[in-house]
């Protein structure tokens, strides 16, 4: 293999991994939103269920 052959095969090698990196970090800021949100919708579940629980004019038990 040539040096030429070698320093094309790096470059592809390199040019393939900052792809990959692209993707990688796309994949993190989808995730990072996804977290977000279940985060903000436990916090809501959570307050109606505290209301829930300070109204003891549901509770008829």
């Amino acid at each position: 293999m040539t040096d030429s052959e070698k320093l094309d095969l790096l470059l592809e090698k390199v040019t393939s991994i900052e792809k990959d990196m692209i993707d990688v970090k796309a994949d993190l800021r989808r995730l990072h939103r996804d977290d977000a949100f279940i985060i903000d919708e436990v916090e809501r579940v959570h307050t109606i269920l505290d209301k829930h629980k300070d109204d003891k004019s549901v509770h008829t038990a």
